[in-house]
């Protein structure tokens, strides 16, 4: 509502038309982890990008691996993602786990799998975008721009008990936002370009 109109009802003693509600908070158990990758699948004549997620999919889903392993944006980008961790070391061993069947399946088609926030010499034009309705969904609304999603990260998930828990959690931790950039610095090329950023992923159209 906006503020002249706010401060009208107040006047007169009505009550303000409520926003719209949120969804109800996902409790979860303090401190609990879990661990999102998206990675790069490339061939192994050139290195570049190569469209395998459907045929790494098929076979990563007759392994008995923990988490999940699920397309992205585009259709040489994959994602895995680890289950509700109680430790660091147990986020360790899914993460090995999944990260031994991503080499066994990419071996039996000859690409291999890269991590890094860009590739360096991709061509956004040059991608496909999965063919999944959330994605068309995107393309339609982003045109061109969605290729350029061809970009990867790392997405560590924190349990919280409450909102306002993760509220003051994120609160907490923003001082340290110039530490987790500095660490995650990998993508200083982009489009065979040095872009001179450790991280250029942060100038992305996101």
């Amino acid at each position: 509502m906006p503020e002249q109109q706010l401060h009208e009802a107040t006047l007169v003693g009505q009550a303000p038309a409520e926003a719209p509600s949120l969804e109800p908070f996902q409790h979860s158990e303090p401190l609990t982890l879990g661990v999102e990758l998206e990675l790069q699948l490339v061939n192994t004549h050139d290195y570049d990008l190569a469209p395998y997620s459907d045929e790494m999919l098929r076979l990563m889903s007759k392994l008995d691996l923990p988490g999940s392993v699920v397309p992205e944006m585009t259709s040489s980008m994959i994602e895995v993602s680890t289950g509700v961790c109680a430790s660091a070391q147990h986020v360790l061993d899914e993460l090995g786990q999944l990260r031994d069947g991503l080499v066994r399946c990419a071996d039996k088609l000859n690409i291999a799998v890269v991590g890094g926030g860009t590739h360096p010499f991709q061509q956004w034009h040059e991608q496909r975008i999965y063919d999944r309705p959330r994605f068309r969904e995107l393309s339609e609304l982003y045109g061109y721009l969605s290729k350029q999603f061809t970009i990867f990260g790392q997405h560590v998930h924190v349990g919280c008990p409450s909102a306002d828990a993760a509220l003051l959690m994120l609160h907490r931790m923003s001082r340290y936002i110039p530490h987790f950039i500095a660490l995650s610095a990998s993508s200083p090329f982009v489009q065979g370009q040095d872009t001179q950023f450790d991280s250029a992923r942060l100038n992305s159209v996101f």
